[in-house]
Formats: C-alpha cells, structure tokens, sequence
C-alpha cells in the first residue's frame, strides 16, 4: 500500500498556453516561474531548503493523475542519442525558505518527435530527499521560433549544430543579416493623450523592405494588455499569440500569429495600427515586434500603462462617409478635448466593444454597428454610459424598418438585434434636428458626458484624501482672482497622481482645460518651442502648426484668453527653464482661472509667482503598510518576521508611494532586502533612480552623492568644510537640494531620506557594477578590501570610506599610488573588535596630493609618507595612532582647519604650524609622550578650541594671549601644570580641572568673555580671587573636588549670569551673604562639604535647586527648616 507523501512540491505559476522554441520560459504575465514546498495535509508553505530539478514532461500526464515518483519519472522526455536535449540551461533550483524561481535561460530546443500533440508540461522533483511529492505545471504548446533561427548554444551540451540541406543555414544567415541592419527604430510611446505611435526610420534603398521591430518599452504583461486594447482580440491563444526570444538578445521578440478564420487584410490592419508600419511595407503573415529587457516602470513613469491607454474617457464611433457634415463630429471632438477629456474617434468599422467611460455612437438611415447586440448586452456589465445620436432618422424609425438589422442576421439572431434595437432607442440620447443649433448640441452632449465622467471618476488614491482636499481649499475654485498653486515634495512622492485627481475632480467647471504630464521630459524630446505651441493651441483651440507659422502678439494672446477661464496643470517642472518661454502668458487667463505647477524643485514656484506651494506629505504608517503588499515571494513569512521585516520596510520608505510599489512588486526577499537596507547598500529602486539626479548641475550632483556615500547625519559645518575646500559651494548646494526635495538640514545636521541615500550609492555603483576600483566612490568593506588586495585602484576613485570593524587584511605600501585624485580618506571602527583592520608591515609610500580629509583611526606606523604634500588637507584626524612625528620639515598647511591627534601616546612632537593659518581646532587630548608645544601655535590667528585635556607630561603652555578667535581652552589632567598661563582674552571656556595651579591670579578678571570656568580637582587651589566677581558673562563655575579651598570670595552684582555652582568635596566653611546678588542661580551643589556650618539667612531671598549629601543632618536641622521653600532638595 502507498505511504502518502507528507510534503509537496506545487508551481506557484505556469508558463502561458503557448511558447517558442529558444525563448526565455517565464509565467504569463512575464516574471518568472516559481516553485513552492508546501504541506501535504494542510497546504501551508514549508520553511525547508532543498534543491530541486526542472524536467520537461509529456503532457498526457494531467496534473493530478500521478500519484507515484514512477508515474512521473515514466513520463519525463528524456533526451535521444545523437540529439540535443529538449530542455537546457540552469535546471537547478534552490529552494530558500520554501521557495524558489527557475532562472531566465531554461528554454526548449525543438517542439517535435516528442509527443503526439506537441505540448509539453514542467515538472519539479528533488534531487536527494525522498518523501515529497513531485509538481507539474499546466500543459502548453511549444512551436518553432520565428525565422527559425537557432541561438542557443548547443556545443555546451555536447552536440553538435547540424546544417539542413540545400543550403538552409546561408538563407539563414542572409535573413538574420537583413534583420539586424539599419537603424535601431525609436520606442512606440503610448499615454492617455495620444494613441499616435511613432513609425521606424525608412531603410536605405539599396537593401531589401524588411519590416523593423518595434521597440517597446514595458513588460510582457502590460504588452498583451496593450495588444488587447488597440485590437480588441483577447490574450488566449486563439486570437493572438506570443512568445519570447533567446536569453542572449537584449530585446524580447513578441510574435503574433494571424489566426486561421482572420483574413490577411484584416491582419495587417491589426499589425499596422499596433506597430505604426507604413501601408506601403510588405508584411508578412506573422509579424513580430521587440521589447526591451528589464523595462518595468511605476506610477506616473509608466510609458505603456493599461490605465493610461486602455481605457479612453469617451469614443465617437461612426462611420466615414455617413454623416453629410462631417464638420460637427470634429467640432464636437474639440469640445471634448478642450475640458480635458480624452477622445478617440472610431471611423472604420470595428467589430470589439471600445474600452471607455462614454460611447457615443451615431445612427444613420445607412449605418447602425454591426456589434451594436455586443454593446447593448455589455451595457449592464461594465461601467460604460452609450449616449446614441440619431442622425437624419428617428428612433421609431430604427425600430419599425427591419432592413436595418436583416443584413445581420447571419450572425445573430433577429430577436437580439429588435431587442438591441429597441433598447439603444430608450436610451438618453439626441436627435439632431434643424430647429436646434450645432453649438448648443455640442455644448449639450458636452455637459452630459463630462457629468457621467465627474460621477465615474473615483480613482483611489490611498491616503491622499486628506491632502488633496487641503489643495482644493489652497485653489479656492469659486474665488474670482487667478490663482497659481505649487504642489512640491520629493520623487515618487505622488505629486503627479494628486494632481490628476484634482484635476478631474474640477475640470468640468473650465471652458478649456490642459494638463501637461512630464513636461520636462516633453521639453527635452520636442524643444521648448514645441511644447509652446502645444500649449498655445490648446488654449487659442487651433492646430500647433497655425502657432507655429503665425507671429502671435501679445495683444492678441491677452485679449483672447482674458475671456476665458482656464485649468492648466504643469506636471513635473524640474527647472524654470522649462516654463520660461510661456510662463508671462498665464497672466493673461480669464477671472477664476486656475494654474497647478507640479514640482520637486521649491525654487520653480518662486520665479513661476505661486499664490500657495503645498509640500506632499508622504503616507502615514497605516497606508504605508497597507500599500506595501507582500508578493509571492514573502508568503511564507511567519506573522512575527512579516510584522518586524515590514515595519523596516515602511521605515526606509518614509511613508513614499513609489518606493512602496517597487518594495511590493519586488521578486526579491525582504529578509535580503532589509539585510541590504540595514547596511546602507546601494538598491536600485526604478522610477527613482532615474529622476533623482535628473535637473542637477555638477555641484549639486557631486554634493548629493557626496553625502549619500559618506555624510549623511553629519554636522552641516563639517560636511561644508569639506565639500567647499574641494571646489564645491557647499552652501548653495545645499539650499538648492534642499529645495529639490533631496536633502534635509535639522538641527544643523544634513540628512536625507534613507531610500535617496540607496538611490545615490546606485547611482555610484552603476559608474562601473563589476570594477569597484572604477567608481568614484568606495564605502564598501569588501570592494575596499578587494581593490585593495589586487591593485585595482585607479584614478577615478575620489572618495573611500572604509569601516575597519569587521575584516583584516595587509596592504601594500603603493596601495594609492594610482589613486591620485583621491580627496576624501576616512578609515574608522564603527565597532572597536581587536585584531582587525588595515596593518601596512611594509609601511606606506604614497598618499595623494588631491586629499582633502585625511581620517586615520588606529593608523600603524610612525609617520605619513616623507613624500606626503598635505597643501590641501582640509582636516587631519589620526585618533589612537602610532605616529611618533608626522613627518620632517617643514609642510605646506594653508589649507588645514582641523587637526587630531588624541590619545597618539608615541607622539612626541608636534611639526611646526607656523603655515597652518586657518587652523581653527587642534586636539592632542591623551598624547601622554608630548613634552612641549612648539611655540608656532602663537601665531595660529584663527585657532578656536585648543584642546590638551590629559598631557600629563606637559609642564607649560606657549602664551595664547595673541589669539584672538580662541574660545576653547583645555588643560585639564596636565597633572605636572602648576602655572596658570597667559591666556586669551576671548576664551569663553577654560578647563584647569587636575592640574597642581595653587592659586588663580587676579588678571582672571581680564577674560571677560569667560562663561565657563571648570577648576575639578585642583587639589592644590588655595585661593580664588575676589576679582572673579567681575566675569559678568560666567555661567558656570565648578570648583568640586578642591579640596584645599576653604573660603569662598565676596560675590558682586555683576555676576548676574551665574547659573551652576558647584562646591563638592570642598573644604569651604560658609557662604558670603552677598550670595543673594547671584539671581540667575538655578543649580548649588554642596555634595560631601563635611566642613560647611553655615548659610547666610539671606540666602531665603533666592529659589534654586540645592543638593546636600554626606552632610550630619543634625548640624543642620535648623537650616532644614529655613530652606524647606527650595525648588529641589537632596540629603543623604
């Protein structure tokens, strides 16, 4: 008896019902095949790994006839001696969490002496483990490629390619040469406002009429779509079939074959109206047209949309020569497309039911459609309004005369057409009669069908609404003035889609209505005067070639459109330039006229005069999480791991509708995409990898990838520091990419969003994907270690930033030496692991002229290169290194700002910095070995924090009273300091803590700029002069921990900023009375002051938190008492 098989294989997708020979087998709708393992008992995905073999199977086998492993082993068509395989490529695939794809080059060689029928199915089987139950996919016919071409590599199989007799193979290769000559055509380009599709470029006279490809620019699925919608024939294989090419070629090559009943003429039609060839080229029988690989858009990038061209808002169908003034339907035409309704005409007969909102259908004594029984008995299925016109004949007419339905009669019944009949006459519709006139015919048919158009459209917008009635209230429709709106946010934020909807909410309030969608785009394709005259026409309702010949005067601009109220929506403006030559004619538009300008680029709306500019808000958490929809591939995530995965998902999105879809839509595993997002690495995110650097000049550019590989979250004066001293103006970068919704500046940090900060390290990557040492920029541990272990560096190479934390590895000594236009140097430990990072047992030879930052932590040897010329460091930060001396003689530092050396405890010197002008910082905190400082930093004019905390072998300081911008000055811990020096008379903070200084001179009174004086632990002070009293911009003054203090100086009225005092540890006795001056006191501090006994009673007249510890309460329970009113007190 047969045990059941606990776990089961199952094809998540099948390849469509019809494929060819030497093309990519993939499912219908173009992704790729997928198998699961799932549980036979309950059909819940199973986490397991297991790798499984792709085997062709004999289509007699249905899919749930097979209940052994020999049944299924019996019926794979296993290859032929002398012949090659019927199914080659990678038939191996890994199941990975409990799933897996088959990859793209498993394709069939030939389609005969196989099986009867000639179709075929897939299976599935694993290679080791037994117990699973083996998956077949459903049966699909597979033919011989067109023109019979064979590709594929078979000599990597093992057989031999064989030549047909009678010279076969030449007339091959002649066709494949005719093929691929002359010009590559330019993509069909389809959207909502024009179904024209470009035709190829005419060949050359001298060759051969061969029909070009098309080249398409859209998936597979959306393709079919297409061919279903500009032809009416559906997706099955009995009206129109497909099929892709060889995995080698760069386009996929659709073929759509005639059907048998489909006559030759009627063909062509189908082939010239889908492809734009020219009546005059021969086509063949099966006709074929090319779409690119791995062109998959979103949202408002789509070029080939279903929702953008299958559906039309209305269709005029008539047919030509039946209506005696031909003049009204284009009048009427123009009516419509003046308030921004999308027509197409249908002249010629057309046996498919239009895609669209409203059909307007004209009646004749001569014309009826001979798919009106379609129309009618579609009507109730689908949200369509059909508005008959009967023209020169009345309804009861139509319906009494059976001539105008026998002439069908063959292919329907006369009961369905007098049932058509009579219900198209019920319907609203018009009789065009001569006591009404054409224009308010027109105006009436108009104002209906924009009606049915405003009540349909309800496009769902997820989480927008909110948003776009904060818009309409900005447009205040009813208001009388002009109004110009700005809608700004970042790319792929919605902007387009808000404004789409807003328009057709209310443009059936306007006489004439445009909406100019990716106008810089159409800038770019036609020229600025082009998309002018587009403009003008549209308003001044004339052909663009009339604009275009015609010297159009602004009187006559102002005086036609000051008439008129107008909605016009400029959609995707990236730069003023695009608007510029039409922009001053929008004030000429009537009263209550409204202009929409979409953009990403906040400085637009100012030269554009905006009204408004409304910033779109990205989604908040709930939509994003609804929109973020798992696909196939994240199906068997557990509810924790889905809710934690999604959650970082929605993070990295920042709430933005395009990166959501491109997270939903991925075949990708969102464990490997959070891994990769958590690592800040470069993700390719369509849409918005192309526009994000779209409009940027090279400053903006060079700043934007800058920060997106190395800066963000950095300190704005930091990164302007760096960037400016490398060419770049920071600071108009950054105002201008802030207002191009790339950048983000907050609490003077610079930031940006986490997918933009992806997008710019795929901008970088894209430079050179293979090569890592061609890029401009290095953040990667690994392509750093690689390119350095093979020496592949080279001079494109600016910026590399390596994280030491988690590798190891010895580099050579030339190891920059072809990187000579390296700027930027930074190696550090995100996370300090011991025995890793970069050693040079060799040492080091060569660091570029070209750096500008030169960040070294833990550098291993003693010194910089001898040959090092640092004249364009900007910044020198070598924390915990081994250097003993930088380097000999004398350098070239005008351009240094900042210098680190902390806790370097070889350093014994410091070089001389007499040339070091503009160094603002320079910190030696730690450099315990450090004797002396050279007296070159008397000099230093523009040095502001001069930091030796912790030099413990330092005896004296050089005088700093010559510098005049020093603000900073620390010396605490410099245990062998017993002078106080010279000091500058600017230093707003100074730092004595730990030093042996016995007594504070009374010149102390001349820093009288001083807000901090930090004396901790200067066990040695005995006196603190009374003179103190006279730094009346002194915030904060610690004398904790000075234990030799006992008394503390008559305070004046001057010290009135006087906020924190701390007297811990001391050995201070009492307080003077004049503490009562001290009346910005918040915070005294009295920890461990065993020797204090007394408080001025005058010290009620304040309110400050104090804190007592380690202090005999029972000395003080009367002071207790007294200061019970204080905002916080703490005894222990």
């Amino acid at each position: 008896m047969l045990q059941p098989r606990a776990w089961k294989l199952r094809f998540v997708n099948s390849p469509p019902p019809m494929i060819f020979t030497f093309s990519r087998i993939e499912a219908e709708d173009g992704s790729p095949i997928a198998i699961e393992l799932l549980d036979a008992a309950t059909n819940a995905r199973v986490t397991s790994e297991l790798r499984l073999e792709i085997v062709a199977l004999n289509a007699d086998i249905a899919e749930e006839s097979f209940t052994t492993t020999e049944e299924f082993n019996r019926n794979i068509l296993r290859p032929r001696q002398g012949k090659p395989p019927l199914l080659v490529g990678d038939l191996t695939v890994t199941l990975k969490d409990g799933v897996g794809v088959v990859n793209g080059d498993v394709t069939f060689t030939e389609n005969s002496r196989w099986t009867r029928c000639r179709m075929f199915r897939l299976g599935a089987k694993v290679t080791q483990q037994g117990g699973v139950a083996e998956a077949i996919s459903r049966a699909f016919v597979c033919r011989d490629r067109p023109g019979g071409e064979c590709e594929y590599d078979m000599t990597k199989h093992g057989v031999k390619e064989s030549s047909s007799p009678g010279g076969g193979n030449q007339q091959q290769k002649q066709r494949r040469q005719l093929q691929i000559r002359g010009h590559r055509p330019s993509p069909l380009s389809v959207n909502k406002d024009s179904h024209v599709i470009k035709k190829p470029p005419t060949l050359t006279p001298r060759e051969p009429v061969v029909v070009s490809p098309k080249v398409v620019h859209t998936t597979m699925s959306d393709f079919r779509s297409v061919v279903h919608r500009l032809t009416g024939a559906n997706n099955s294989v009995s009206e129109l079939q497909f099929s892709a090419s060889s995995p080698s070629t760069d386009y996929e090559v659709i073929v759509i074959y005639r059907r048998g009943d489909i006559t030759n003429d009627a063909f062509v039609k189908v082939v010239q109206r889908l492809t734009g060839i020219p009546n005059s080229a021969s086509l063949p029988l099966n006709s074929y047209v090319e779409i690119e690989k791995g062109s998959s858009k979103y949202l408002q990038d789509t070029e080939l949309s279903t929702s953008a061209i299958g559906e039309y808002d209305v269709v005029i169908r008539y047919m030509r020569g039946c209506i005696s003034k031909g003049d009204f339907i284009s009048h009427l035409r123009a009516a419509l497309c003046r308030r921004g309704v999308s027509v197409r005409q249908d002249i010629d007969e057309v046996y498919t039911v239009p895609e669209c909102r409203v059909l307007i259908i004209f009646l004749t004594s001569t014309y009826v459609p001979s798919n009106l029984v379609n129309i009618v008995e579609q009507q109730s299925k689908k949200p369509r309004v059909v508005y008959p016109i009967f023209y020169g004949i009345s309804p009861s007419d139509l319906i009494t005369n059976s001539e105008y339905y026998e002439s069908f009669s063959l292919q329907d019944e006369p009961k369905r057409w007098q049932a058509a009949l009579e219900k198209i006459t019920q319907m609203h519709g018009y009789i065009l009669t001569t006591d009404k006139s054409e224009s308010d015919f027109i105006d009436e048919i108009v104002n209906d069908a924009l009606e049915v158009l405003r009540s349909n459209y309800k496009k769902n917008i997820i989480g927008m609404d909110t948003q776009i009635k904060e818009i309409l209230s900005l447009l205040c429709i009813e208001s009388q003035d002009v109004r110009r709106i700005g809608i700004w946010g970042a790319v792929g934020i919605g902007k387009t889609a808000v404004s789409e909807e807003i328009f057709h909410r209310i443009s059936v309030q306007y006489e004439t209505c445009v909406f100019l969608k990716d106008l810089h785009k159409e800038v770019e394709l036609k020229g600025y005067d082009a998309v002018r005259e587009e403009l003008l026409s549209k308003l001044l309702e004339v052909e663009p070639d009339v604009v275009r010949t015609s010297n159009i005067k602004t009187s006559f601009l102002r005086n036609r459109l000051q008439r008129k109220r107008v909605l016009v929506v400029l959609d995707d403006v990236k730069d003023f330039r695009d608007v510029e030559t039409f922009v001053g004619t929008l004030i000429y538009f009537g009263p209550r006229s409204r202009i929409i300008i979409t953009s990403r680029n906040r400085h637009v709306f100012v030269l554009c005069k905006t009204d408004h500019v409304y910033e779109v808000k990205p989604l908040e958490f709930p939509n994003s999480l609804h929109l973020l929809n798992p696909g196939i591939f994240q199906s068997g995530l557990s509810p924790e791991l889905y809710k934690t995965l999604s959650l970082e998902l929605v993070k990295f999105s920042n709430g933005n509708p395009q990166v959501l879809q491109f997270l939903s839509r991925s075949s990708r595993e969102w464990k490997s995409l959070s891994q990769e997002i958590q690592k800040s690495s470069a993700i390719y995110i369509p849409g918005i990898f192309e526009r994000s650097c779209c409009g940027l000049d090279e400053n903006e550019k060079s700043i934007f990838l800058d920060i997106a590989c190395f800066f963000r979250k950095m300190d704005k004066d930091d990164v302007a520091m760096l960037l400016d001293g490398c060419g770049f103006s920071a600071h108009i970068g950054f105002k201008n990419l802030v207002d191009k919704s790339l950048l983000t500046i907050s609490h003077n940090t610079v930031d940006m969003l986490w997918f933009l900060q992806a997008t710019g390290r795929e901008i970088v990557r894209q430079e050179s994907i293979d090569r890592p040492g061609d890029r401009s920029r290095l953040w990667n541990a690994e392509d750093i270690r690689d390119v350095f272990l093979d020496n592949t560096g080279t001079s494109a190479i600016e910026g590399l930033f390596l994280d030491m934390s988690q590798l190891k590895f010895d580099a050579s000594p030339n190891v920059f030496d072809k990187m000579c236009n390296l700027r930027l140097l930074k190696f550090y430990f995100s996370e300090l692991i011991e025995n890793h990072g970069v050693s040079l047992p060799q040492g080091l030879e060569y660091l570029p002229t070209k750096l500008r930052l030169l960040h070294w932590e833990y550098y291993p040897i003693s010194s910089l290169p001898q040959c090092f010329d640092p004249k364009n460091l900007i910044e020198l930060n070598m924390p915990n290194s081994c250097v003993k001396k930088l380097w000999k003689d004398k350098k070239s530092l005008e351009n240094l700002k900042k210098m680190r050396l902390s806790y370097s405890y070889q350093l014994t010197k410091l070089p001389r910095l007499t040339s070091a002008q503009n160094l603002e910082l320079l910190d030696l905190e730690g450099c315990k070995s450090l004797v002396s400082i050279s007296h070159s930093i008397c000099y230093l004019k523009k040095l502001v924090s001069l930091n030796l905390k912790d030099c413990s072998n330092l005896e004296s300081v050089p005088s700093t009273s010559d510098l005049e911008s020093l603000e900073v000055l620390n010396l605490s811990g410099c245990s062998k300091l017993e002078n106080f020096p010279e000091i500058s008379p600017n230093v707003k903070e100074l730092y004595l803590g730990g030093t042996v200084i016995q007594e504070i001179p009374s010149s102390i009174k001349n820093l009288v700029l001083l807000e901090k004086l930090d004396l901790e632990n200067s066990r040695r002070l005995v006196i603190l002069p009374t003179s103190i009293c006279k730094l009346k911009h002194l915030e904060t003054l610690n004398l904790s921990g000075c234990s030799s203090l006992e008394n503390f100086p008559d305070l004046s009225r001057n010290m009135k900023c006087l906020k924190y005092l701390d007297l811990s540890r001391t050995a201070i006795r009492e307080l003077p009375s004049s503490i009562s001056y001290l009346t910005a006191l918040e915070e005294v501090r009295f920890v461990g002051c065993k020797s204090l006994v007394r408080l001025p009673d005058n010290a009620w007249s304040l309110r400050f938190k104090v804190e007592f510890r380690q202090i005999d309460t029972e000395k003080f329970s009367k002071l207790w008492n007294r200061f019970g009113w204080l905002k916080k007190v703490h005894i222990s």
